[in-house]
């Protein structure tokens, strides 16, 4: 989100006298310059700052803390200006729906904030008079808006006409195709207790969620339109019933728009958020062309938390039919459930994702999770402790029994309504270490799937690879080579390299931070073709570099003779 630009002042403008030639004659040109000058001066001028306060009046004016205005209701009936700002009381809560009917402009957005010391001010869907709104703050086909400093909550408790009670939103922004939209920016927020009324059984479509865009699908291929240039930042989104940040462009079923840019919302940065306790998954990018994902922190996705309103299953992050995604230096814990629950995963119909420098740890599905219908995904220097453990066809705390064993690598035919192959996946310089007790199996079903420069770590009482699964799609199979393996590794795993390497790395004892799992220097792996990313470089991904200079821990990377794993230790002695 630009900044606003500091307006025009009177002072700073030409003397009209200065429009007047030395001959008397009046510079038209000159006066119109001047007059459209201070219009603009007075337009920038006219910005207006509104207070709102528990303690207020609807009644005042709202222009001052004095003159506070006192319910959410009233803000929702001002009519907005760009440039103007919204400033709830800290500390006070706020209960029902703020509704924004207004855009602003790039250099003059509208702001939702606080003001005042203390805690963040509270606004409390859930129990509205004539039942609880879908979403605590909602906008539709609005832009150009920055939301933050608030507490958001939406627990869902009586049933609203035309509302589903299966539907809760915390803030939903929602572009319903009237225009292409552009310019949020949503960060310093809680988010937190949105539930529905009661739960949606059918999985994929439950859709609850604490920040969620949506874009819906035109009607006709000249009235496509998308939703650009979102960034959310420093948010905290814990206890929801499914997802914590979902950007979603539904899919055109159009033929002239299928994988056209048009078919996608674009530019979308998630930066420096925490997700904890959620029902699903912290983020989903579906329908997302050029995605950050940088610098996040994601706990016990898929929490059974408040069980009878969530979906109890979800990987940190995951993907969608979506193109050039980048997700680096993000951390996920703890993920749970009966499927996926990886600490992220690629699931079916995306192009160039690029997974980089990520923590994933304790996440019962997969270490590395890749379904079908993919086209070049980059996974690097990661590290994976004790992803894998799920045991299925037993019991589990949800209820029912899982039928999908945990896996250390996960390359997936798997896509809707068909099976379709994945292509071009290149999974290099990671370090996967196994769980005390864990027996975790191994897939790849790919095409031009490659495995080089990675350490397999099976501590005592582990085995890696206890089912090794590979599909011949291409005449020479998978390219594995260079990898180092250490532990009850399975050797009909070890067999498919060319050229393994056999350590016995001696980790520390209930080693839980990244620094503890690097590769000591010694080991080297062999020289990387590294795969194109054609987005590198430039928009959004302009800090991002196509062949990696530095390994997870930041230390340079040696081209012709890298490391082996995401990183090595003795040098940052």
């Amino acid at each position: 989100m630009n900044e606003q630009k500091e307006s025009f002042r009177i002072k700073d403008l030409p003397s009209n006298r200065c429009a007047m030639r030395s001959s008397g004659k009046v510079d038209f040109g000159r006066l119109l310059l001047t007059s459209l000058l201070l219009i603009v001066g007075s337009l920038a001028e006219a910005a207006t700052t509104y207070f709102v306060s528990s303690a207020g009046n609807d009644r005042d004016d709202g222009l001052t803390p004095d003159t506070a205005w006192k319910s959410l209701a009233k803000v929702s009936r001002q009519a907005l200006e760009p440039g103007d700002s919204v400033r709830f009381r800290a500390g006070d809560v706020f209960e029902g729906q703020l509704t924004i009917s207004s855009s602003g402009t790039a250099d003059a957005p509208i702001q939702i904030t606080r003001f005042g010391e203390g805690k963040k001010p509270l606004l409390m869907g859930g129990n509205g008079r004539r039942g609880a709104p879908v979403a605590t703050i909602l906008v539709e086909d609005q832009d150009n808006l920055a939301i933050s400093g608030l507490e958001i909550r939406n627990f869902r408790k009586r049933s609203k006409d035309n509302v589903p009670d299966e539907d809760a939103y915390g803030i939903l922004i929602r572009n319903n195709g009237k225009r292409s939209l552009s310019g949020f920016e949503l960060h310093d927020l809680v988010v937190q207790d949105v539930y529905p009324i009661k739960r949606r059984r059918m999985f994929n479509r439950n859709t609850v969620t604490g920040i969620r865009f949506e874009t819906l699908p035109p009607k006709t291929a000249d009235k496509a339109v998308n939703t650009s240039d979102i960034f959310l930042h420093a948010n905290v989104i814990r206890f929801t019933g499914r997802f914590g940040i979902a950007v979603r462009h539904r899919a055109s079923n159009l033929t002239p728009l299928r994988g056209q840019p048009m078919d996608f919302d674009h530019n979308v940065r998630i930066v420096n958020n925490l997700c904890e306790d959620l029902g699903g998954s912290c983020v989903l990018l579906n329908g997302v062309w050029s995605g950050l994902l940088e610098s996040n922190t994601f706990l016990r996705s898929g929490s059974l938390h408040n069980q009878a309103l969530s979906v109890s299953r979800g990987s940190g992050a995951w993907f969608f039919r979506s193109r050039d995604i980048v997700a680096q230096y993000n951390a996920a814990v703890g993920s749970r459930g009966h499927n996926d629950s990886s600490g992220l995963h690629v699931d079916f119909g995306n192009q160039n994702v690029l997974v980089q420098y990520n923590f994933f740890y304790d996440n019962e599905g997969y270490g590395t999770e890749i379904l079908g219908k993919n086209n070049n995904v980059i996974w690097r220097y990661n590290v994976s402790v004790g992803d894998g453990t799920r045991i299925p066809r037993i019991d589990r705390p949800e209820g029912i029994k899982s039928q999908y064993p945990g896996k250390t690598i996960f390359v997936s035919d798997f896509a809707a309504p068909k099976r379709i192959t994945s292509s071009n996946i290149s999974i290099y310089n990671n370090t996967y270490v196994t769980a005390e007790g864990s027996s975790p199996q191994m897939e790849l079903n790919g095409i031009n799937v490659s495995l080089n420069n990675n350490a397999f770590v099976a501590i005592p009482n582990s085995r890696l690879g206890s089912r090794v699964l590979v599909v011949w799609n291409d005449e020479e199979g998978p390219a594995v080579a260079g990898n180092l393996f250490s532990g009850a590794v399975a050797p009909a795993f070890i067999a498919l390299d060319s050229s393994p390497l056999r350590a016995d790395i001696e980790l520390p004892d209930n080693a839980t931070t990244l620094e503890q799992f690097a590769i000591p220097s010694e080991y080297r792996g062999i020289p990387i073709s590294h795969p194109s990313f054609p987005a590198a470089g430039s928009g959004i991904f302009s800090h991002i570099s196509e062949v990696p200079t530095s390994d997870i821990f930041g230390l340079p990377i040696d081209q012709s003779n890298p490391p082996l794993g995401a990183g090595v230790k003795d040098m940052r002695q």
